[in-house]
């Protein structure tokens, strides 16, 4: 019988611990799997090919009755010499190039679009990280890809070690997660292990409007490639002459007018430029390149039209799980506005709403941040608080007149009366399309 000391311990029997899981017994390691939710942990033992040790309760296991133990992203853990991120585990195995994006808001986006534009191209991609499918599940398969796009959460990346990125990706930083990590400061050094941990050669791209992505560029050894929505570069990738601009050299150079863009990257033109310059770099076509921005749909719960019922439009936006989010969706909308906002705050504040211009005809707050998200926005616009987004959909729709915007960006999580920001969402657009039109 194996010994405690020779399992592998797998932290959290979600999407990613289950992933882990399956990893190491394929490799042929013994598995305890450990959660706090015995439904789940009893689920997930089940979905197995072998049958593993499983561990309950409120309390983490000793590490050092295990072999080493894999820090699924859900479970906050501190450091410790067995401990091995989720995504260390999966680059041990992985064969394929890897492009890890990370960045407070933006990343599914622009990992789905640089998948989209090499897929375009005719070359054979994996998508996946902290969107879709756990880098875990993506080893075993990939030696017929060649390149794995991944999204990486500061979860991921806290205890990262071996991760090698032959692209890293610098999106942006606005506070997020605080109730995770404590300060602004380990948030931030949590996503800058992706810079740090590239392989040898291998190209830094970064935002050079976002004061945290720019200064690590900055400092950064080269390759290092920029993008920007404020100033010309002439190499990298930027706006110029009401055009997407992207160019490796003077000689070989993109370009895409912006009014050609669909709407999904229209709105946040930084993700259209950053997937642009990060496809060229790994060999993407440039008439593919063009063909994915022109007609790109986007991803649901993102600034999503969901339906018009009586001349008002509904929009969810209930990925927008802090302000930084919030404030980018609201300067998005041109018409007035009703915000529907509220969750679970993560240790966040929200003065910054306060200085958004739109045009807004009132702020709905619910949930547990209610009192948080009123408090900070006094004097913005008229204020109602209800206890539900049902009841604040059921106001806004009473009230708002055709033309007008009625947007779910909450600036908050889901956990207060949703298990996900796509349940919430997926709730609202229920509720949208059951108005009458």
């Amino acid at each position: 019988m194996t010994s405690a000391a020779a399992q592998s311990l797998v932290l959290g029997a979600g999407r990613s611990g289950v992933a882990a899981a399956a990893l190491l017994l394929r490799d042929g390691k013994s598995v305890c799997l450990y959660d706090r939710d015995a439904d789940r942990l009893h689920t997930a033992a089940q979905s197995l090919a072998a049958p593993v040790q499983i561990l309950c309760g409120p309390e983490l296991p000793d590490f050092d009755d295990f072999e080493q133990v894999i820090a699924s992203p859900g479970i906050p853990v501190e450091a410790h010499p067995r401990l091995v991120a989720e995504v260390d585990l999966a680059a041990a195995h992985l064969r394929a190039p890897l492009i890890g994006v990370t960045g407070t808001n933006g990343k599914s986006t622009t990992v789905v679009l640089i998948g989209e534009m090499l897929r375009r191209s005719g070359l054979r991609v994996a998508v996946g990280g902290n969107l879709g499918t756990a880098l875990c599940e993506l080893v075993g398969n990939d030696d017929s890809h060649d390149w794995v796009v991944a999204e990486l959460s500061s979860f991921q990346l806290e205890h990262a070690s071996r991760l090698r990125p032959r692209i890293a990706v610098l999106l942006n930083l606005a506070p997020d997660h605080l109730d995770r990590h404590g300060t602004l400061e380990a948030y931030a050094a949590a996503k800058a292990k992706l810079a740090a941990l590239r392989e040898p050669g291998g190209v830094l791209v970064a935002n050079a409007d976002d004061t945290w992505a720019n200064a690590i560029a900055a400092a950064a050894p080269e390759p290092t490639r920029l993008f920007s929505t404020e100033r010309v570069l002439g190499e990298g990738a930027w706006l110029e002459d009401d055009a997407l601009q992207c160019s490796l050299s003077e000689a070989e150079r993109l370009r895409v007018p912006l009014s050609s863009l669909a709407p999904s990257c229209s709105t946040h033109p930084q993700n259209a430029l950053a997937a642009s310059l990060v496809a060229r770099e790994a060999g993407a076509d440039g008439d593919a390149i063009r063909q994915v921005l022109e007609g790109f749909a986007g991803l649901a719960h993102r600034t999503q039209h969901v339906c018009t019922r009586g001349g008002v439009a509904y929009v969810d936006d209930s990925k927008a799980t802090n302000p930084a989010a919030a404030a980018a969706s609201l300067r998005a909308q041109a018409a007035p506005t009703w915000w529907l906002s509220g969750g679970r705050n993560k240790g966040l504040s929200f003065d910054s709403l306060r200085s958004v211009p739109t045009q807004l005809r009132e702020v709905i707050v619910f949930g547990e941040a209610a009192p948080e998200l009123a408090q900070a926005l006094e004097g913005l616009a008229p204020i109602t608080r209800v206890d539900s987004l049902d009841a604040a959909l059921r106001h806004a729709a009473a009230a708002a007149k055709p033309g007008d915007v009625v947007l779910l960006s909450p600036a908050c999580a889901s956990f207060d009366q949703f298990e996900s920001f796509e349940a919430r969402g997926d709730h609202f657009a229920r509720l949208a399309r059951a108005l009458p039109c």
